[in-house]
């Protein structure tokens, strides 16, 4: 018996010519990053091109091909992000190592210097009105060459393109969109001329002096066979070290690369007393500020709930209970810290003629912490009082009455009925809540930058830094220098312990169970 053929319709040949177009691009574009040593990104969007292929080209993946552009999305905006991140934990990404190795070489073979018996030109110069500049030179031969940066120096004679009549010295009277310098106006600007180099590799040009100009070569030069940078004017060789072209006496050449080091991150985090000492206390403080607060700011929200959802003119005391959300945090967190500002602030003269005297806010880790979670409860509050005034409509009226048919107070219906039905309600958003505050860098950086100081440190780190404001801190302060590699590193550590509360948060609150 003969097996069904497909047909090919109008509309499969055009899905068929579609799909191979989008390939044919991505393809393109994965040859071009692979070029540029770009292999993380080349890779993911290898594997879209393969699901898209699958897609279109098997009948029973045919189902997928409306869910295509979410599948898509997700995994380059989700998938790729983390699996980059766990990728650049292994690597010595950060100042000085940002590019591939084709980059940096492309870089530092761009780099000129002048050699001894250069070839020279007279010269003159001409501006355009952004304030880009241009050379006209003239060799012994008297040849025309127009030289521009980041151009090819090309020969021009007159009525050539752009350039204009020449005069007796066979100099462009104007060149199109160019100003003609004069002498009087080219000296003051001698030394910011002499700084640019006019053409493209391999073959440049630098202004020496007011007459003359000179060919430059270029200054380090890759042998791909050695694997090498060689200076072309001293000799030196540098070889490449951990993504650096270092020399035998110890001279690096910038920019360096990006390199694979292993777990290098890791085991110097975690192998370091004087990291994970501080990190004990802090990861306390940080559990301590999630917890109390998503517990107050729920809390608040639900007492607010409970007090003025019923009252007349609720319409009104909404308004004013949300106001705090839709304010940008930046100028909330600003305005918090004007008002408990020791000596521009109004709070602190309050507290002083009420009680003999005001806490120091910014320099007493105990009332630092507490003015944080304050400012926190403040900006996170009318959210539960949102989701608590929804939730409460959902517990059906028919409870309530056979709860007080059989003698149940006020209290007792509230912790027995209203609680329990409103927590199996909001149990998911309470988690999400939980998770967003573990990393709610925001106001813990805005507020005091995570001080005040923790003394004895190895590194700069404050009683109020979270996990995520200290690892902020670790990779792109205390070192004057951004270590992408380093912080990544610490990320997944964050991430892989979030990712286990958060598992653990819902299987013990039974989220995704289904009604029985």
């Amino acid at each position: 018996m003969l097996k069904n053929k497909a047909i090919i319709t109008p509309s499969y040949f055009l899905n068929l010519l579609g799909a191979g177009a989008i390939l044919a691009f991505i393809l393109w574009f994965i040859s071009k990053l692979i070029n540029d040593g770009l292999y993380p990104l080349a890779s993911a969007l290898g594997a879209i091109a393969v699901f898209i292929a699958m897609v279109y080209l098997r009948p029973r993946f045919t189902a997928y091909r409306w869910l295509g552009i979410g599948i898509v999305l997700s995994l380059l905006f989700t998938v790729y992000p983390i699996a980059y991140t766990f990728y650049i934990s292994a690597t010595n990404m950060g100042s000085g190592h940002l590019m591939s190795k084709a980059q940096a070489i492309s870089r530092i073979e761009a780099l000129q210097y002048i050699p001894e018996s250069p070839l020279t030109f007279k010269w003159t110069a001409y501006k355009l009105a952004d304030g880009e500049y241009a050379l006209w030179l003239q060799g012994k031969d008297g040849t025309g060459i127009l030289a521009k940066p980041g151009e090819a120096l090309e020969t021009a004679t007159q009525g050539d393109g752009e350039v204009g009549a020449l005069d007796e010295a066979g100099v462009p009277v104007a060149i199109e969109g160019y100003e003609r310098l004069q002498r009087k106006d080219v000296v003051p600007i001698i030394k910011d001329l002499s700084l640019i180099d006019f053409g493209a590799p391999p073959q440049m040009v630098r202004i020496r002096s007011l007459g003359e100009a000179v060919e430059s070569e270029p200054l380090y030069k890759y042998d791909a066979v050695q694997d090498v940078m060689i200076n072309q004017q001293s000799g030196e060789v540098f070889k490449p070290i951990e993504g650096t072209f270092t020399s035998e006496t110890g001279e690096a050449l910038i920019p360096g690369y990006i390199v694979l080091v292993g777990d290098r991150h890791f085991s110097n985090f975690l192998g370091n007393a004087g990291f994970r000492e501080p990190l004990g206390r802090i990861f306390v403080w940080n559990l301590a500020f999630t917890f109390f607060s998503v517990f107050f700011s729920f809390a608040v929200g639900l007492v607010a709930t409970l007090m003025f959802d019923d009252l007349p003119g609720k319409q009104i005391i909404r308004a004013l209970l949300i106001i705090p959300w839709p304010i940008p945090v930046l100028v909330s967190v600003m305005i918090w810290r004007s008002m408990l500002h020791p000596d521009m602030g109004f709070v602190a003269p309050i507290l002083t003629s009420i009680f003999g005297a005001s806490p120091a806010w910014f320099q007493d880790p105990f009332w630092t912490r507490f003015a944080l979670v304050m400012v926190n409860v403040w900006l996170s509050y009318p959210y539960f009082y949102v989701i608590t005034a929804g939730a409460l409509r959902a517990i059906p009226e028919e409870i309530y009455s056979a709860a007080i048919v059989d003698g149940a107070g006020v209290w007792q219906k509230f912790y027995y009925i209203t609680l329990p039905l409103l927590l199996r309600i909001l149990t998911p958003l309470l988690v999400a809540s939980l998770t967003f505050n573990f990393n709610n860098f925001n106001v813990i950086y805005i507020f005091n930058f995570g001080n005040p100081p923790m003394p004895d440190t190895i590194v700069p780190m404050g009683h109020t830094d979270i996990l995520i404001s200290f690892v902020y801190r670790l990779a792109f302060i205390s070192s004057n220098v951004a270590d992408y590699g380093l912080a990544a590193a610490i990320t997944i550590l964050l991430f892989l312990l979030i990712a286990v509360v958060v598992v653990l948060q819902i299987r013990y609150a039974n989220m995704f169970k289904e009604a029985e």
